[in-house]
This record gives structure tokens, C-alpha cells and sequence, in this order.
């Protein structure tokens, strides 16, 4: 379904000559603030890997923490390490991709509570709401949470149980572009940032991209910088950030155009 409806907005922007914030309604602004995805490195490594993004021109960048740190002490002190190194006027996220179990991620909220973190995304199971408000009850840090929900009802949901601070529809995910419009407006309703999962597909990026600019509650975009062949090499177009900040789209639909040559290296023979 999500593929589906996406393709449709962008053949209808294709067919009328336009972008498909467009036909969202327009772009709320000409640039988005981009912040880089990444930060695998360990506690003496991670600060000049996200000092690299920041060379780049990003003003804001996110790292990993959770399962892959075997420990939650480990965690904090990687971030404590990141936040050393990178100063206190970036934009610091986390992302436990759901990892910990709710008195762990209390604990490492404690741990980081003074790094001045912009979100700590999906600390726990998407499934446990509940157990995600709890945590979010627990702490000043904001809870981002929302890229595993598959409508527009599920957003509902955590925010009726005061789950999450900011709004992450993943548009390959919850239903395209429609869907994610839909979430984009209960964002905008309960004042809530909105904040487009972006780390798919070149098409899944650029849907979150359109939805993003096309909404007044979003602020920042995701941008991937780890390698993914499904946003660098599956298109024609080159997606680029110039001085950390995306700019409004304008071509056409998506404005993007497959790479035949890459989909049939890689078509599945029946």
C-alpha cells in the first residue's frame, strides 16, 4: 500500500509538472536543516566520527546506542564522549532502535540527562506504548518514536498515552505519502515535531522529504550516512545536502528517475 500510494503522487506530479509538496499544499519554507544518521564508532572513536559529519556542514548529527553496546553504561559513555567532542551548540540525537528494556533506558536517560540530547529515539519495543510513555514520564529528554507504526490510528495512540515528543512516519512503512500527511496533521494539532524517517529507499527518502517541507511542524530531516545503495545507486539523480540544509523540492513528482541498469542486476529471477 505504501508503495503503491506513493507512486501515485508522483505520477500525478510527473503528469502536472510539479513537486509533490505541491500537491501537498506547497513548501512551508525554502531550506530544511538536515542532520546526519550515523555514529557507530566506539566511545574514543565516535567523536571524530561525528566531528566528520559535522565537517560536512551538518549542524546536527545522531548515533547509535542500546544492544549494540552490550551494556548500558556503555552507552552513556559514548554519548558523554560525543557530546565532549562535538561542543554543546550541535544538535545531539540517540537512536536505541527499540533495544532497551524500560529500566534500562530510565537508566540511561539518568546517565545522559545533562548532554542536552535534541531526542532519544525508540528507546524501547515500538510495541509497548506504554511502557515507551513510561520513559518518557521519567526524563526532560524528548522521545522520538513512530517510523515502526503502520497508521495514522498508531501515531494516535502514542500520543493519547503521551509516548513521544517527536513524530517519525516512515513513509515506505505507514502507508506513503497519504498516510504520512495524516500524521503530519495530528503533529501540527497535538504541537508536536515531525520529523520523516529517511534512512530507505531514494523514493522512501524523498516521500518523507515532500511531507516534511509540506508540513509546519517539522523541522529538521534525516539524512543517511551510511552506505546504502538503495538511496545512492538506485536512481539517476544525486541526493545531496549543501551546508547541512536540504533544500524545498522542485522537479517534478519525486523528481527522481530508477536506475534500470542497478534494479536488473539485482532482479529477483522467477
Amino acid at each position: 500500500m505504501s508503495g503503491v500510494d506513493t507512486a501515485l503522487w508522483d505520477l500525478k506530479g510527473k503528469a502536472l509538472g510539479v513537486p509533490v509538496v505541491e500537491l501537498l499544499g506547497g513548501a512551508c519554507r525554502d531550506k530544511m536543516e538536515a542532520y546526519a544518521s550515523g555514529g557507530w564508532a566506539n566511545a574514543d572513536k565516535i567523536g571524530e566520527q561525528l566531528n566528520g559529519y559535522i565537517e560536512k556542514g551538518f549542524k546536527g548529527v545522531k548515533m547509535r546506542v542500546g544492544i549494540m553496546d552490550k551494556t548500558v553504561a556503555e552507552s552513556v559513555k559514548r554519548v558523554r564522549a560525543a557530546r565532549e567532542a562535538i561542543g554543546d551548540d550541535i544538535k545531539l540525537m540517540t537512536d536505541a532502535h527499540g533495544t532497551f528494556s524500560v529500566p534500562e533506558a530510565k537508566q540511561f536517560c539518568r546517565g545522559v540527562e545533562d548532554c542536552n540530547l535534541y531526542w532519544f529515539e525508540e528507546p524501547i519495543s515500538p510495541d509497548n506504548r506504554h511502557g515507551t510513555a513510561e520513559v518518557r514520564a521519567s526524563t526532560s529528554i524528548p522521545i522520538a518514536a513512530g517510523e515502526s507504526e503502520y497508521t495514522a490510528f498508531d501515531v494516535r495512540d502514542l500520543i493519547e498515552v503521551r509516548a513521544l515528543d517527536v513524530v517519525q512516519p516512515d513513509s515506505a512503512i505507514i502507508g506513503g505519502i497519504t498516510e504520512s500527511m495524516r500524521v503530519a496533521q495530528l503533529a501540527h494539532t497535538y504541537q508536536l515535531e515531525l520529523a520523516p524517517h529517511c534512512l530507505g529507499s531514494a523514493f522512501s527518502f524523498m516521500a518523507g522529504v515532500n511531507v516534511a517541507f509540506a508540513s509546519p511542524a517539522a523541522v529538521v530531516i534525516e539524512f543517511s550516512l551510511g552506505g546504502n545503495p538503495m538511496m545512492y545507486e538506485l536512481v539517476n539523480e544525486k541526493i545531496t545536502v549543501e551546508n547541512g540544509m536540504l533544500s524545498a523540492p522542485t522537479a517534478p513528482g519525486l523528481g527522481l528517475t530508477p536506475n534500470w541498469d542497478f534494479v536488473h542486476e539485482f532482479k529477483q529471477k522467477i
